[in-house]
């Protein structure tokens, strides 16, 4: 059954006879996730954006925000204590059988095993001496994986800084949008006016767009993003949680 903060929630929707579709044309929140809200199934949304979903939510059909986030903070801290209380349930006793296994069956088991380590030494020395024809892969740092990746997928500029002003009509594909994400991060992105598309990437996902002309873009946990626009790093977008609407961005930058 679902918590009454939400059944509330869900009734204040309803009187005000506004739908799950008019939220989320307005705050660009997957009507999947609003369900979600109203539903209780809290584990389906992205962790980093469960208040902020919810705050937007009530902010859209006038509840009261600090209300309702307080409610929400309540039950989960109710939540969290239930299931702490459920692990730390004692156990019935158990007491083990006896071992009943005969010493001579021991023996041979002990012996067993000696043998086959025996052998496991030798193979190991012998590939000490002679070596392998496989090729040793040392382990690498995490970062640099991510920064090797990064460099991968962004096409190789070729053109040189001082390069003459674009006349006419623009070139096709001629702005690359890399977009690394330093943590768990949910965005929007438009290319060229034409087609929206959503997207909620993991801690370390790079992914490239091309456009003639521009993106617009919307981002939830602004500071878990860095961006860069052809050659030009423009770095992190803003803080940890902070959500950025319709950010323009072309050739000379983010409006």
């Amino acid at each position: 059954m679902d918590p009454k903060f939400l059944q509330e929630l869900k009734e204040a929707r309803l009187n005000k006879k506004i739908s799950l579709q008019d939220i989320s044309g307005s705050t660009r929140i997957n009507i999947r996730f609003l369900e979600a809200i109203e539903q209780g199934d809290f584990d389906i949304l992205p962790k980093p954006y469960v208040k902020s979903f919810i705050k937007q939510y009530a902010k859209y059909i006038e509840f009261d925000e600090n209300k309702i986030i307080a409610q929400f903070e309540e039950y989960k801290d109710r939540k969290s204590g239930q299931q702490e209380h459920k692990e730390s349930r004692p156990e019935r006793n158990y007491i083990p059988k006896p071992d009943t296994t005969p010493l001579p069956k021991l023996k041979s088991m002990f012996l067993s095993l000696a043998v086959v380590g025996g052998i496991a030494l030798i193979v190991y020395i012998l590939i000490s001496m002679f070596g392998t024809n496989e090729e040793q892969v040392a382990e690498r740092p995490f970062l640099d994986v991510v920064r090797e990746i990064e460099e991968q997928a962004e096409p190789a500029v070729s053109e040189s800084i001082d390069r003459p002003a674009f006349t006419g009509i623009e070139a096709r594909d001629s702005l690359h949008l890399v977009v690394t994400a330093l943590d768990t991060v949910w965005l929007t992105i438009t290319v060229d006016n034409i087609a929206q598309e959503e997207y909620i990437f993991p801690p370390g996902r790079v992914s490239t767009w091309k456009a003639a002309n521009e993106f617009l873009m919307t981002v939830g946990n602004a500071g878990g993003v860095s961006i860069k626009l052809n050659s030009d790093s423009i770095g992190v977008l803003g803080s940890p949680g902070q959500v950025l609407r319709n950010l323009h961005i072309t050739r000379d930058g983010i409006q």
